[in-house]
């Protein structure tokens, strides 16, 4: 996994014209928020976000973000909550940082890798992933990168379903049981068949006596 890392320095002034400023000078205004933390105006490079955006893609990281005050750094352990656009050049506007509190479990979305070659594929069926992240629940520390499913076993016609993952993590799995995550569909060949009707099942073709 890579380290993500970002640095950030207290604001102490907030508005349009000073955003604006930063921005010019490749900083990107923030604020970091938590149920023990009051609203902290930041700035950070606007460099080193896009790094980290980039190397999260879709996860739920922790990240250490070191804050300058300008007597003194400290380090706090947030997520990315929010990331603002410009509506039409896709600028970086603004950024918040939710801080965690380490001994208290939270909710984040974790991406889904599946692992092997199923059966049903080598049958000619078409391995078909429905659902590319979970909602996962734990202490911050215990985010997992990926959750790796292993899909060798499955034949044409199975699935794997959240009820079939319970219990086999040492995270709560917040999805719906009945929610599928992968399948093995069966060959177009074979649907197109089941799907269509012979001359004499239709009427079609059958000459009256």
């Amino acid at each position: 996994m890579a380290m993500l890392e970002l640095s950030a320095k207290v604001r102490t002034q907030t508005g349009k014209g000073p955003s604006r400023r930063l921005r010019q000078k490749g900083w990107i205004p923030a604020v970091c928020y938590g149920p023990k933390t009051s609203p902290l105006p930041l700035s950070v490079p606007l460099n080193q976000l896009l790094k980290c955006l980039k190397d999260m893609g879709e996860e739920t990281r922790l990240v250490p973000l070191m804050v300058d005050d300008g007597a003194q750094q400290t380090t706090k352990k947030v997520v990315i909550r929010e990331v603002q656009f410009h509506p039409f050049k896709r600028r970086v506007l603004h950024v918040d940082f939710h801080e965690v509190a380490l001994d208290e479990p939270m909710t984040a979305d974790v991406p889904v890798e599946l692992v092997g070659t199923p059966v049903g594929v080598a049958e000619g069926g078409m391995l078909n992933q429905v659902r590319y992240s979970l909602s996962v629940r734990c202490l911050p520390t215990d985010i997992p990168e990926k959750i790796t499913l292993d899909v060798s076993h499955l034949r044409v016609g199975e699935s794997l379903h959240i009820s079939d993952l319970r219990g086999n993590y040492p995270f709560e799995i917040l999805d719906d049981d009945s929610y599928t995550v992968v399948t093995v569909a069966a060959p177009e060949s074979e649907k197109a068949h089941e799907g269509s009707e012979s001359p004499t099942e239709s009427g079609e073709g059958v000459k009256e006596a």
